[in-house]
């Protein structure tokens, strides 16, 4: 039997976006030794005969300065805020996009396994407007709003190259947070938190597979709480004639949820600028980015980040087994 959590949870990643006006609390600005470790660094990368970026481990790409605020990156996001901005990397200035990738992925490496995003196994993805989508795929190759959701594995990086003309804000909120709310305010709907709910897989269900697959929204498991929240997916997985129809409390619950991190000062807003590297535990916060327009006359005004999923499966949390399945990737 699942345990469910009927306490409000207490943790340093419980936070509200309007007390972290003292932005020193989540953003890391990058030093002069940083960028020194990286260019020794990609000195030893060019060394080697490489043809693919995902071939570079963590020893092919040292980084015996920088490892220190590596170790503290990590410790902040397993046991801190779960949120971390890393400011200033003068790409296009010192660093091309090629070696701004490289040490986007080295840094990677050095915080855990690199896995698959998406069907195609990509483990660098590409997040920038390729057109509109439709109605039962992935959202992030849009311009669209995202809605508040979280991605599968422990950690998910997002590494500025260009920002939008204007929107593309991104926000990041307490799932921990969240919870207390329902806790406090609808303790009725903690078992549908909790419960297996049919997830759309979006098009990207791997060979074999029906296209959902089973997921709760919450998971109070080893003594820690996490979350995946995917309320819309749950609602399209209805397009299958196998998956049961949502209750009327689940709907309720599902649209009395994705209210909460728009509450004023519950999410943490910020804009990506050209060098910033965002990286979140998925399992402690959820996430968004409002629409945006790009300059289509102005590539230095396209919206274009790079997308890291880092799985820690061994240092990690405890994980129920829907959750920890994600540690190996998207199944391709």
């Amino acid at each position: 039997m699942t345990e469910i959590l009927t306490q409000p949870v207490s943790a340093p990643n419980v936070w509200r976006g309007d007390e972290l006006a003292d932005a020193s609390r989540w953003i890391i600005r990058f030093t002069e030794e940083d960028f020194a470790d990286f260019e020794r660094a990609l000195a030893h990368v060019s060394k080697k005969d490489l043809s693919d970026l995902t071939e570079i481990r963590a020893e092919d790409f040292p980084l015996p300065y920088f490892q220190g605020r590596i170790d503290d990156i990590v410790d902040r996001l397993e046991h801190g805020l779960g949120l971390v901005l890393l400011r200033g990397l003068p790409i296009y200035e010192r660093f091309s996009e090629d070696e701004a990738t490289i040490i986007y992925w080295g840094m990677g490496r050095h915080m855990g396994n690199l896995v698959a995003q998406n069907r195609k196994g990509d483990l660098v993805g590409d997040i920038r407007d390729l057109g509109k989508r439709g109605p039962y795929e992935r959202a992030y190759a849009t311009n669209e709003d995202l809605g508040f959701h979280t991605d599968s594995t422990d950690f998910v990086g997002l590494m500025c190259l260009r920002p939008a003309l204007y929107g593309g804000e991104s926000f990041v909120a307490s799932s921990g947070l969240l919870y207390n709310f329902v806790v406090g305010e609808h303790p009725e709907y903690l078992p549908i938190l909790n419960k297996n709910f049919p997830t759309d897989w979006r098009s990207e269900e791997p060979p074999g597979s029906p296209g959902w697959y089973l997921e709760p929204l919450y998971s109070y498991f080893g003594g820690a709480l996490s979350a995946t929240v995917r309320t819309g997916r749950a609602m399209s997985a209805m397009r299958f004639p196998e998956v049961p129809r949502l209750t009327a409390d689940e709907v309720s619950c599902f649209m009395y949820f994705d209210s909460l991190p728009k509450r004023p000062g519950v999410a943490l807003g910020m804009q990506l600028q050209t060098g910033d590297l965002q990286f979140i535990n998925n399992f402690v916060t959820v996430h968004t980015r409002t629409a945006f327009v790009d300059d289509a006359e102005d590539p230095a005004h396209q919206r274009h980040l790079l997308r890291l999923w880092v799985s820690r499966p061994e240092a990690g949390r405890p994980l129920c087994p829907e959750y920890a399945v994600w540690r190996s990737g998207y199944p391709t």
